[in-house]
């Protein structure tokens, strides 16, 4: 019987310690609490704030299970609670302390995002003989989430596209969201260009009011676009005259850089963009140029024109001629002109003109000297459109003719 009463003593105690030190309600919010680190004192119970993870139990609803607690805790999701139990044992026995979960044997529980509600924790203090019990009832707040960012992991684009980031943003707590982005955009648009081939990284930043805040990268693959090579500028028409040599020297460049370029050329020209021109070349002429480059080509056209040479007359062969003494001598040259320019004909030498009547002197005695005998003279034929000549040496050969007496009658 002493001994049940003993008993009966310590419990008393024991239920009486923590009844003072655990009946007095702690405040939602007390007033010494931060959030790295703070510690809530009441009583001989402590909850320490900082950070660590454990797992917690699931939270208790029946709010009937909450009315004969003896002491109750406040925190916050993300918080570490430390539960301190201070107990008395009459008899000068050591204490050890249990906690139910979610308080590991340390009485520690690291709260996480949704472990928010409310907690039956039973916690025990016991000698080597006897142990006694009580209920904490553990509240844990919700605590202001940052906002969710909805985007995707990658986009890929070409060179040349608009990179649109197509986010979704939400709020739990429906707090105004202000948006950032950084890197490689400092918007949600953004038009590539010819150089942006790559793979680029686009900071995403969310925040609240609340300076809570997440953040999402995304990486923005970017192809390369092969481009046509350019022609800087465009080709001219030209002129030019037979015998000319053309050469094409076209201004091509490649956007790419490091691409070579192959030039083809239409006929008249060669591999190389030349032409030897020649007479009898003269007309107009469509050339085209092409560019290729990765397979992709640009062309230039253009007319070339040639002009004739400039030439001398033709003259057809005039053959020597040889008269007699007295008779007539016309010289008329076949000429023409390729390009149809105006002729003058002209004539040097033993003739003055294109008709000559011979004299029965002119091959004796003027030309030979002896009766019977031929006298032969040069005339050069010369044939001009203004700017160049063609002449000819013809050979004429007047033979002396015998003439018949002649009588001679005296004057009356």
């Amino acid at each position: 019987m002493k001994k049940l009463l003993s008993i009966l003593c310590v419990f008393s105690i024991l239920l009486f310690g923590l009844v003072l030190t655990g009946c007095v309600k702690t405040p939602a919010t007390p007033e010494n609490v931060t959030f790295e680190g703070a510690i809530i004192n009441s009583g001989n119970a402590t909850i320490t704030l900082n950070s660590s993870q454990l797992q917690p139990e699931t939270p208790v609803s029946q709010e009937d299970q909450f009315k004969n607690v003896s002491y109750t805790l406040t925190a916050t999701e993300g918080d570490l609670v430390t539960l301190k139990l201070k107990a008395v044992d009459p008899d000068g026995l050591p204490i050890k302390y249990f906690y139910s979960a979610p308080f590991n044997d340390q009485g520690l529980w690291q709260t996480k995002d949704n472990d928010a509600g409310k907690y039956l924790v039973r916690v025990y203090a016991g000698d080597q003989f006897s142990n006694t019990s009580a209920d904490v009832l553990v509240i844990i707040n919700s605590r202001n989430k940052p906002p969710v960012i909805d985007c995707p992991d990658e986009i890929n684009v070409k060179e040349g596209e608009t990179v649109n980031l197509d986010c979704s943003f939400f709020d739990k707590e429906k707090d105004p969201i202000t948006v950032e982005y950084s890197g490689w955009m400092s918007s949600t648009t953004y038009t590539t260009n010819f150089d942006s081939a790559g793979d680029h990284k686009v900071l995403v930043r969310a925040s609240d009011n609340n300076s809570n805040a997440a953040t999402k990268t995304i990486t923005i693959h970017v192809e390369n676009v092969p481009r046509a090579p350019v022609f800087n500028e465009h080709l001219k028409d030209m002129t030019a005259t037979e015998t000319d040599i053309v050469t094409l020297n076209p201004n091509v460049s490649e956007p790419d850089v490091g691409e070579s370029v192959k030039i083809t050329y239409s006929e008249p020209f060669d591999k190389n963009g030349v032409w030897k021109s020649k007479l009898g070349d003269a007309g107009t002429y469509p050339v085209t140029v092409v560019a290729t480059s990765q397979g992709l080509s640009t062309k230039e056209s253009f007319t070339l024109t040639v002009k004739m040479l400039n030439t001398a007359p033709v003259m057809k062969l005039i053959p020597n001629i040889t008269v007699n003494e007295g008779d007539t001598i016309k010289i008329v040259p076949d000429v023409a002109d390729r390009e149809g320019d105006p002729i003058t004909v002209t004539y040097t030498g033993w003739m003055k003109e294109s008709t000559y009547t011979t004299t029965f002197d002119d091959a004796y005695p003027k030309g030979c000297d002896t009766h019977g005998c031929s006298a032969t003279y040069k005339v050069t034929v010369t044939a001009s459109d203004g700017v160049l000549n063609a002449s000819q040496d013809v050979y004429i050969t007047v033979v002396d003719k015998n003439r018949a007496p002649v009588f001679v009658w005296p004057t009356q």
